[in-house]
């Protein structure tokens, strides 16, 4: 019975794993139709972004499992100000997905590859969730190339103990359990989604049908599974970096939802501690996405901040 039943175990692995569909890129995404999307190549692959505006470079960095249209909302405030550069990091959204490990080093190594290959000398880095722990993480790595920083309900040095909201917890639980995560990944439902979703805002309403479904089919690209799961089993190595954030000295602005239910309030205050002269703002009425549910305070924050 045991024989039979860890047979069945492989055969559904190996369906989840060769399930999904190749890898097509938008030439326009019917959300933002004027967007301006590109592509640029790094050691590892494709790296697919979009870019907006005129003024001083900034990049905006999506989070775990996320994609350039987290940012839907910050787009047209920032680039009357600023030229945003807005990529899907690689692995993830419609960027490739290399048989590679999903670490830190990865992230940083291909933000500094995409920087170059753009000729962005230097650059303001705006950044939620993971993608926030990337932008403190490059910024401590290659200060020279960092002029300001946004962390948006970041990720801390200390991810996996001081995440909270359950479908995150179970995933980071079950991530060294062989074949398991990719299943979970692989056969996620749209019902599954939405309630993963609902644990990103504080207002359950903002969650809509076209929003599961933006999000359901990207999830659906060949390999996702496996870079997820990656991403997830090298979350720890993230605290390499926690001891050099006492060195860093880049104007920082760190932004909060009060009722994140992925890193509490308290998480944004053990961040602020830890990086020198930088300012916390408490987002009232938003979850771990603060700056989706309030883009209208979150982008004048932004634009004050960035401005000065």
């Amino acid at each position: 019975m045991r024989s039979r039943r860890v047979t069945l175990c492989f055969v559904l692995a190996a369906l989840a794993l060769g399930c999904g569909h190749s890898l097509v890129r938008p030439v326009v995404f019917e959300w933002n139709p004027g967007l301006e999307l590109k592509t640029t190549g790094i050691r590892e692959g494709t790296i697919f972004y979009a870019v907006t505006g005129e003024g001083a470079p900034v990049l905006l960095l999506h989070g775990f499992g996320g994609e350039i249209w987290v940012w839907e909302k910050q787009m047209a405030a920032l680039s009357k100000r600023y030229r945003l550069y807005i990529p899907d990091l690689i692995g993830y959204g419609y960027s490739d997905r290399p048989e590679v490990e999903y670490t830190p080093a990865l992230f940083i190594d291909s933000i500094k590859q995409f920087m170059d290959q753009l000729g962005l000398r230097r650059a303001s880095l705006i950044g939620t969730s993971m993608g926030g722990g990337i932008a403190w993480a490059f910024a401590v790595t290659y200060p020279e190339r960092v002029d300001k920083l946004v962390l948006i309900d970041s990720t801390p040095p200390d991810v996996v103990t001081e995440v909270r909201n359950p479908s995150f917890r179970w995933f980071l639980a079950i991530r060294n359990v062989p074949l398991l995560p990719y299943l979970a990944v692989a056969l996620h439902t749209r019902g599954m989604l939405r309630a993963t979703l609902m644990e990103m805002v504080f207002d359950d309403r903002l969650i809509t049908d076209a929003m599961v479904e933006r999000q359901y089919r990207i999830g659906r690209t060949a390999g996702t599974a496996r870079v997820m799961t990656s991403t997830a089993r090298h979350a720890e190595e993230l605290t390499r970096y926690e001891s050099a954030l006492g060195t860093l000295r880049k104007p920082t602005l760190i932004m909060w939802g009060d009722q994140d239910e992925v890193f509490p309030m308290r998480v944004g205050k053990k961040l602020q501690s830890l990086i020198k002269d930088s300012e916390l703002l408490a987002i009232k009425g938003t979850g771990h996405m603060s700056m989706w549910e309030r883009p209208t305070e979150a982008n004048q924050a932004i634009l004050e901040f960035l401005g000065r």
